[in-house]
């Protein structure tokens, strides 16, 4: 059955969806960022350059939906750290680029902020039954499947 021949609307679906996703954000534990704690635009950057491997300084820009300058801090602050988490270089081919590349403590720095949300929503859905879980799983691997038909997919 195509979405528009549902009885539930896809605009009503769209504003549930993204309610629980507000509701789970909210829910994952936060409180007082220590130093050097991951902003989430530094993550969605880093799992953009890990994904993707090396880009382009615009590129990223342009994924993200963020300003030139807004750009330039949120560089600033992954290459500016002890380890730094990305390391920028000029693009070989055109000079006025800067390409983008995960450094290995940027892969790490992903992975821990990754395995720690993921940790706190584990623990939210493990209240959910079985049965509901299932349905959750087979759903997902569908809504999974729906951006890939706009744009890579980004894990």
């Amino acid at each position: 059955m195509i979405a528009s021949d549902a009885a539930v609307r896809p605009d009503e679906l769209a504003r549930q969806l993204f309610s629980v996703a507000t509701h789970f954000c909210l829910a994952l534990p936060r409180g007082r960022r220590r130093a050097g704690d991951l902003k989430d635009v530094e993550f969605l950057t880093l799992t953009l350059l890990s994904s993707h491997g090396t880009m382009i300084v615009g590129d990223i820009q342009r994924l993200l939906g963020v300003l030139p300058a807004q750009m330039s801090r949120i560089i600033r602050s992954l290459e500016a750290r002890d380890r730094p988490l990305i390391a920028c270089r000029i693009n070989p081919q055109d000079k006025r680029k800067i390409d983008v590349c995960l450094t290995s403590a940027g892969e790490k720095a992903l992975a821990e902020y990754r395995e720690q949300r993921v940790r706190a929503i584990a623990e939210l859905l493990s209240k959910l039954r079985v049965d509901d879980l299932e349905d959750v799983h087979g759903l997902l691997g569908k809504l999974h499947l729906l951006p890939e038909r706009l744009a890579p997919v980004v894990s």
